[in-house]
Order: C-alpha cells, then structure tokens, then sequence
C-alpha cells in the first residue's frame, strides 16, 4: 500500500515538474520575444540614423555652427542637413525612451538624457523652431517625451548653445589672459 501512495505523490510532483517547466519556457519564450522586438526596432532606427547621416555628408558640423549664429541665412541645402541631424537627436531620445518602455533602462534614464542632452541641441532659435514646428501633430512622439523636451528648453536661457560654446573657449583661455 505504501509503494502506491508513494507512486502517486511521485506521479502528482511530476506532473507539478511539467507545469513547472512549461512555464518557464513561457517566460523564456515571452523574453526571447521582447529581445527580438527591441533589436528590430533598433534596426529600423538605425537604418534610418544612418541614411540621415549620409545626408548631413562633411558639412554638417558648419551648417550646424551657422543655425546657431546666422540660422536665418541657411541655404535650403543647410536647413536638410540640420533636419538631419536634429531628427536623429530626437530619434535618439525616442529610442531611449523605448527601451525604458520595454524594461531594459530604469525610466530615471531617458529622462536624465533630455535633461542633458535637449538644451545643447535645441535650445537656440533655429532648434526651437524646428522642434516646435517637428512636435506639432506628430503622434509617434510619446507625449511624457515630448512634455520632457518642453520642460527642459522652457528652463534653457535663450541661445543657451552658443553662451555653452562661448563658455568653453573663454574656459581655455589662460587665467592671466582672461582680464580677470
């Protein structure tokens, strides 16, 4: 009688065991499927990065000096090039963000990226306007994204990325050159 009662209990773990491990290959499978998901989406975007930056070509860090200090002289030329590069800082963003979404960054992360990263970018005339005319009925912007970017630039002074640049030349000026 004991060697029934013990060969159902071993029955009735076994089948525990089963259900057991059919769940974690759920688990396994639900992770695989995430993975998967966040790599593709990271391939589309990068393939798009990559077109833009074929477009910003060896001019791009001129076009980007002239939107800060002459933005209203830029070329149709220039204005492509700065699209190109302003998209693909707020693809960027939006991609952190994602990943945040997906659980792989803490949320804290994405954020403190368009707090250090959205007043050197956007925070002079020509980024303003371009991010304000780029947000405006653009519905694949998540909206705490896009409330976070507001929120930084509203507190950056104005022409906050040329005082940055003239803050670091005037930093390697030598003390006993600087007229203090």
């Amino acid at each position: 009688m004991n060697h029934g009662k013990v060969s159902e209990w071993l029955q009735v773990a076994a089948n525990l065991g089963i259900v057991v491990g059919l769940l974690l290959v759920g688990v396994q499978l639900k992770q695989n499927s995430d993975l998967l998901k966040t790599q593709l989406l990271f391939e589309e975007s990068r393939r798009a990065v990559d077109l833009e930056t074929l477009v910003i070509g060896e001019n791009g860090a001129d076009t980007w000096a002239r939107s800060i200090t002459n933005a209203s002289e830029l070329s149709l030329a220039d204005q492509r090039i700065m699209e190109a590069l302003l998209w693909g800082f707020v693809e960027q963003l939006r991609s952190t963000r994602l990943l945040a979404e997906l659980g792989l960054l803490e949320d804290d992360e994405w954020r403190w990226r368009v707090r250090s990263e959205t007043a050197f970018w956007l925070a002079n005339d020509y980024g303003r306007a371009w991010w304000a005319n780029y947000k405006d009925g653009n519905t694949l912007l998540p909206a705490d994204l896009v409330a976070e970017v507001d929120n930084r630039l509203a507190l950056a002074g104005t022409n906050f990325t040329a005082k940055y640049a003239q803050t670091i030349i005037e930093l390697t000026i030598p003390p006993e050159d600087r007229g203090d």
